[in-house]
C-alpha cells in the first residue's frame, strides 16, 4: 500500500483513536508526524549533509526530547585528526550519516567545503600553496586559514547553541597539540564532550587508494593526473614534517583509528552510551571498494504475504534475467577500476615513492595470490563468473608479514567478496537460486523477513479504508510510524533491521539484497540518508536494479533496466 497521491486531510483533525492498536505510534507519541517533515528534492540525492528542523524524527530514532538531544549525552564535538589522504572525511560522513539515522542531531563541518566556498565567493580559483599547511609560512596563507577556522569554529557554535545541536564533527587537519588543545578549552567551557578521532594510515595500499582519490577530486577538475598527485603529495609531506601524534601526555580522550579499522586504541574515554556506540560503530567501518544492489523478489502464482510460495514462470525468468545483469554489472565495473589503476599507478608510483615512505617499502613484497570471493563451496577461481580484484587478504599487511595473516572470517572480508542476501521465504531466496548454482554465497537472514501487514495483509487500501476507517486515517497520518493491528510499522522495521546497517558498513565487496519493497525502503532509506517521509513511498520495480555506489562525501545511485520477457 501506497501513501502517494492526493489525501484529503480536512477531516484527520479529530482527537487520536487507537482503535484494536492501543502501541500504535502516533502524534502523541512523537513530537510532530513525520508527514510534516520536508522530503529531499530528490529520493537519488543522498541527504546526509542535508540540515534538519528543530523537529525533525529520523528513521531509526527510538524516542524525542524536548532539548532534541538523545541518550543522557549532552554535546558532543567529534575531532578527526589527521594526515591528508587518511580518510577523514570518509569517516566524518560515515559517523554523521550513522548517528542521523539513530536520531542524534549530527551535522559534519568539513574544512574542505568552506575553502571552495570562500574560494567560490572571491571568484578565485586558487589558494596559497601554503595554506594546505598546518602552518603557513606567508602572511596570506595564515590569514585565509585563519578565516575559514574561525568561521567553522563559530559556525559549530551557533549549530550546539541556536540548532539544538548534539553532535558536531570537526573534519579538518587538527595535526598540532596547540590546535587540539585550543579546541578542547574552548568547547569544553560550553559543557561539550569532545573526543579526537585520529585516523592513522601505515599500510602502503590504503595510503595509495586515498591519494589517488584525492587527486581525482574537485581541486583537481582540469589538472593532469601527475600534476595533480604530485601537488597532493606536496601537501602531505609538509604537513608530514609537522604532524604532532596524540599521545597520552595531552590528557585528551581520543581514539586512534588505525589502517581504516585495523586496530583501534581508546583513550580516557569516560563519556557513557552514545560515545561508546560510535567506537562499536567506527570497529565495524570498513573501507568499501564495492557496491550495494537492491533487487525484488520474484513473482509468484498468488502473490500473497500469507501464501509461502514458489516463483511462477514469470519469476523464474526474472530471476535468471537478474542473476546475469548483476554479475555483467559487477565485471564491468571491476574491469573498469582495474583498468584506471593501472593507468595511475603507472604515472604515480615514483612521485608517491619520493615524498612519502612507509615501513613496508623496505619489504619483499609477497606474492599476489587472487581470492575468488565466492561461496564456501569452494569453487575453483577459474570458474568463478566474476572477475577477481586485489584481496584485502594478500595486501602486504602493515604490522608483519602478509604469509602470516590470518583468513579474513566471514562474508565481505575482502574487497572482491560478492554476497547475496534474501529473506527465508521461499520466492525472496529461490529468486537468488541461480547465484547460488554459480557459486556465489546465498544468505537467508532473519532480519530482511517483510514488513508484518497485520489485519490488512493483501488488502488493497480501497479495501482497508472500509474495514478499518479510524485506522486509515491514522496510518494517513503518519505512514512511516503507525502499525495497523497486529501488524510492524516502518520504524520496527527500522529497529529490527540496524544488526543488517552494521554488517552492511563492515563489508568491502559487493553485495546484492532480494527482499520485499519494505524492506528495500528501509535499506535505501539507511544509505541514502531519507527521512521519515520519504521512506514509505519509495518505489522499487522488478524492472530496475538499484546500485548505491560509495564515495567519501557522499553515496550515489544509479537505476540498471532489467529486460526480460
Amino acid at each position: 500500500m501506497s501513501a502517494n497521491g492526493p489525501v484529503d486531510f480536512s477531516d484527520l483533525q479529530s482527537p487520536t483513536l487507537n482503535a484494536g492498536n492501543h502501541m500504535a505510534r502516533t502524534r502523541r507519541r512523537w513530537s510532530k508526524s513525520s508527514q510534516d517533515q520536508p522530503a529531499k528534492p530528490s529520493a537519488l540525492a543522498d541527504g546526509v549533509h542535508e540540515n534538519v528542523d528543530f523537529d525533525f524524527i529520523s528513521p531509526g530514532q527510538l524516542y524525542s526530547t524536548e532539548s532534541g538531544r538523545l541518550f543522557h549525552a549532552g554535546k558532543i564535538l567529534i575531532v578527526l585528526v589527521g594526515l591528508p589522504a587518511t580518510s577523514k572525511t570518509l569517516l566524518s560522513v560515515a559517523i554523521t550519516r550513522y548517528t542521523k539515522w539513530l536520531g542524534v542531531r549530527t551535522s559534519s563541518f568539513h574544512v574542505s567545503e568552506y575553502r571552495r566556498k570562500m574560494m567560490a565567493s572571491m571568484d578565485c580559483t586558487s589558494f596559497p600553496n601554503d595554506y594546505f599547511s598546518a602552518e603557513p609560512t606567508t602572511v596570506e596563507g595564515r590569514t585565509k586559514r585563519k578565516q575559514i577556522l574561525d568561521k567553522v569554529q563559530e559556525d559549530m557554535i551557533e549549530f550546539f547553541n541556536e540548532s539544538k545541536g548534539q553532535l558536531a564533527v570537526y573534519d579538518a587537519l587538527n595535526i598540532l597539540v596547540e590546535e587540539r588543545l585550543h579546541l578542547q578549552r574552548v568547547f569544553s567551557q560550553m559543557n561539550t564532550k569532545v573526543l579526537f578521532i585520529e585516523s592513522v594510515m601505515t599500510d602502503s595500499e590504503l595510503i595509495k587508494h586515498n591519494v589517488d582519490m584525492a587527486s581525482q577530486s574537485a581541486d583537481y577538475v582540469g589538472w593532469s593526473q601527475k600534476d595533480a598527485l604530485a601537488n597532493y603529495m606536496h601537501r602531505l609531506k609538509v604537513n608530514k614534517e609537522l604532524y604532532e601524534e596524540m599521545t597520552p601526555n595531552e590528557e585528551l580522550a581520543y581514539v586512534k583509528y588505525i589502517n581504516f579499522g585495523e586496530r583501534l586504541i581508546v583513550n580516557n574515554n569516560h563519556f557513557g552510551y552514545l560515545i561508546n556506540k560510535i567506537v562499536f560503530f567506527l570497529m565495524n567501518l570498513r573501507n568499501k571498494k564495492g557496491c550495494v544492489y537492491f533487487a525484488r523478489c520474484g513473482t509468484s502464482t498468488n502473490d500473497k504475504y500469507v501464501n509461502d510460495e514458489l516463483l511462477n514462470s514469470e519469476g523464474i525468468e526474472y530471476s535468471k534475467a537478474l542473476t546475469e545483469l548483476v554479475v555483467k554489472v559487477i565485471n564491468e565495473r571491476r574491469a573498469s577500476q582495474s583498468d584506471k589503476s593501472s593507468s595511475i599507478c603507472e604515472t604515480s608510483d615514483a612521485i608517491r615513492t619520493s615524498y612519502y615512505k612507509t615501513p613496508e617499502q623496505n619489504r619483499s613484497p609477497p606474492t599476489l595470490q587472487v581470492s575468488s570471493g565466492l561461496s564456501s563451496r569452494s569453487m575453483s577461481p577459474s570458474l568463478s563468473p566474476l572477475i577477481a580484484t586485489r584481496a584485502s587478504l594478500q595486501r602486504t599487511e602493515s604490522t608483519g608479514n602478509a604469509a602470516m595473516r590470518q583468513p579474513v572470517s566471514g562474508d565481505g572480508g575482502d574487497e572482491d567478496s560478492f554476497v547475496v542476501w534474501t529473506a527465508a521465504r521461499k520466492r525472496t531466496f529461490d529468486t537468488a537460486r541461480f547465484f547460488y548454482d554459480k557459486g556465489i554465497n546465498v544468505r537467508q537472514r532473519s532480519q530482511l523477513q517483510q514488513l508484518h501487514p497485520g489485519v490488512v495483509a493483501d488488502m488493497e487500501e480501497l479495501e482497508v479504508k472500509t474495514k478499518y476507517p479510524e485506522e486509515f486515517k491514522e496510518w494517513l497520518k503518519d505512514p512511516y510510524h503507525y502499525r495497523f493491528p497486529r501488524a510492524e510499522s516502518y520504524h520496527d522495521l527500522a529497529v529490527r533491521m540496524e544488526p543488517l546497517l552494521l554488517e552492511m558498513e563492515r563489508m568491502r565487496g559487493d553485495i546484492l539484497v532480494i527482499g520485499h519493497e519494505s524492506v528495500l525502503r528501509v535499506l535505501y532509506g539507511y544509505l541514502m540518508a531519507c527521512s521519515c517521509s520519504d521512506i514509505p513511498s519509495l518505489t522499487f520495480t522488478r524492472d530496475e536494479l538499484i546500485e548505491i555506489s560509495f564515495s567519501p562525501f557522499e553515496n550515489k545511485v544509479r537505476r540498471i533496466p532489467i529486460v526480460y520477457e
